[in-house]
């Protein structure tokens, strides 16, 4: 099996680069036998004290995430050995023999026969079945393959899937926050009155993301009900909110080697940062905090890396 690499997400001080931080003044969290609903006060980038409620289906927001669990690479390879296995026993010992054995953290596959077409036969659907058994796994527990700017291999939780599945629970939240909007406001004005939101839930600072492989990282539901959210949480919720209310905005994750933010297709404005996708310039959009940033505003950092290439592009559907 290949090597496993999760993806962190450090702290970020967006507060570099704006001398106002993201102030929530409250926060209320109330349920019943249907819904869940929510309440937030916060101070904005005007400085604009601001209130939003909604709900949400309990339902729908639950079953969502279902078998979410945090990887383990030991449980990984403990179900794609006995993937394996299963599939061994279909060899017949006349066409060829297979051993698998545990070693450490990799499995080591051998197959031997007599006839070369059987010897790549079972090579060939040995081989196949080691690469999907760990891909089922992956997907039933809300994970997906990574590759990195470098080409490096990993495992992160699957953001655009959890974006996907949130869509429809989250529609409420996105129609209350255009409706705190006057009638004809554009599209930045709902971004940015989200981004306000958003980055003033607190920061979700853990002591060991390698330890915890994978573990910060918390669904859209799980940033509204506890709170707070790291980088990658906070930007799957923005995305899965721009989504739920604008299906047909082109959207992207970027992934820095330490850091995860969104892209979005808004149009250019002078002085905002921006990256080229497919051909047209797609802002960059920070919902971390606690930094109260607009569209198009980056830290030094993060404009270090994008302007080295130092940074995937992952669109979102």
């Amino acid at each position: 099996m290949k090597a496993l690499l999760i993806v962190l997400c450090l702290l970020f001080i967006i507060g570099i680069i704006s001398p106002a931080n993201a102030q929530q003044l409250q926060f209320k969290k109330s349920s019943d036998s249907d819904t869940y609903t929510y309440n937030y006060k916060w101070v904005d980038q005007a400085k604009q004290t601001n209130t939003l409620t909604f709900s949400v289906d309990k339902t729908t927001a639950q079953e969502q995430y279902k078998n979410q669990t945090v990887f383990k690479p030991e449980i990984a390879q403990r179900y794609v050995y006995v993937e394996l296995m299963k599939q061994a026993q279909k060899v017949s010992p006349k066409e060829a023999r297979v051993t698998i054995q545990q070693r450490g953290e990799r499995l080591e596959l051998k197959v031997s026969s007599r006839d070369q077409a059987m010897l790549d036969k079972w090579k060939s659907l040995m081989s196949e079945k080691q690469e999907s058994a760990f891909d089922d796994y992956l997907f039933a527990n809300h994970y997906t393959r990574f590759v990195n700017h470098l080409g490096q291999e990993g495992v992160i939780p699957d953001h655009i899937r959890y974006i996907q599945q949130s869509r429809a629970f989250l529609l409420p939240a996105a129609q209350a926050i255009y409706e705190q909007l006057d009638e004809g406001t554009d599209t930045r004005a709902y971004v940015n009155l989200m981004l306000g939101w958003i980055q003033s839930i607190p920061y979700n600072q853990l002591t060991s993301r390698v330890d915890a492989n994978g573990a910060g990282f918390f669904t859209p539901l799980e940033v509204l009900n506890n709170n707070k959210g790291d980088c990658d949480s906070k930007a799957t919720l923005t995305a899965s909110l721009m989504r739920s209310l604008l299906p047909d905005l082109s959207m992207a994750m970027i992934y820095l080697p330490n850091h995860a933010l969104l892209a979005v297709n808004l149009g250019e404005r002078p002085n905002e940062k921006s990256i080229n996708i497919r051909g047209a310039q797609h802002v960059l959009i920070e919902p971390t905090g606690p930094g109260l940033v607009g569209i198009g505003e980056i830290s030094d950092e993060t404009a270090r890396h994008i302007a080295n290439g130092s940074y995937k592009v992952v669109m979102i559907p």
